[in-house]
């Protein structure tokens, strides 16, 4: 069963347990939007009917953050709602990594909906007394990141925008963006804002900046190595560098980076 924490008013988020993927529910009078829907088809066919057991109004839309796997292969499961993703959500969907597992599930990814509306920059729904508003700040986590504001909750609904684990990227995603995206976003925040990302705890203002700080110092580091002609595979190892979270992630980080740096030059 579920579980629906409610984080404010009209607003309730949980976990599932497969990928520990974080999802959120917004109940407005007329209806409700869930936001994000899992990594598989069942993960979503369970939420779904969890939400229609607990909440009295009708699910009406349901909205992806971005188009990576853990948080859009539940998605089938509510192919009969307005379906709404960035206009580059087609493109991310269809990433490496996505491949990958839908192999490892045995899933196609021809068989995932169609969203109904692609948002090229902002979006806004009424639920009933409950606004939400849509906006693309950017590439940044990855090509399809959208940002929910919830005006009447003082929350934003983040995706992998923010997180209290290290940073992944792949193929899909722009480390300069990235800081950029959080810039904008930090202009937003008030000190009892609350940001609900696709992994983890409830997050604040001190996570978005501790947060920030380390994107932008693999950027900036990065970005120096580039200029000073450094191979990118020696770049971690360099002495006069120092690196925030752990070796994996930072390696990866720097391969994403070094080829969007070499690419600007092109």
């Amino acid at each position: 069963m579920t579980v629906f924490e409610q984080v404010r008013p009209g607003l309730f988020s949980g976990r599932l347990e497969v990928e520990d993927t974080c999802f959120t529910v917004i109940v407005g009078q007329e209806g409700a939007m869930v936001v994000d829907t899992g990594s598989h088809p069942h993960v979503g066919t369970n939420l779904r009917h969890d939400i229609s057991q607990t909440f009295e109004v009708p699910l009406t839309h349901v909205v992806l953050t971005h188009g990576h796997w853990d948080h859009s292969f539940g998605t089938p499961a509510f192919s009969d709602l307005q379906f709404l993703a960035h206009e580059n959500y087609p493109l991310d969907v269809q990433c490496l990594e996505n491949q990958a597992q839908a192999q490892v599930h045995n899933l196609s990814l021809d068989t995932l909906p169609t969203p109904t509306a692609l948002i090229s920059s902002i979006k806004f729904v009424d639920l009933g007394d409950q606004p939400v508003e849509i906006a693309y700040l950017g590439q940044a986590h990855s090509r399809s990141d959208l940002v929910l504001g919830l005006p009447k909750q003082q929350g934003f609904i983040v995706g992998d925008l923010v997180d209290c684990s290290p940073p992944q990227c792949d193929e899909t995603s722009s480390l300069h963006g990235w800081v950029q995206v959080l810039d904008v976003l930090y202009t937003w925040m008030k000190p009892d804002t609350l940001l609900l990302p696709g992994h983890g705890r409830i997050l604040d203002v001190g996570d978005l900046t501790h947060f920030r700080s380390g994107l932008a110092a693999l950027w900036d580091q990065t970005q120096w190595a580039h200029n000073q002609g450094i191979p990118v595979g020696e770049i971690y190892d360099h002495s006069d560098l120092q690196w925030p979270w752990d070796r994996e992630t930072a390696k990866k980080a720097i391969t994403v980076a070094y080829q969007e740096l070499t690419a600007s030059l092109l």
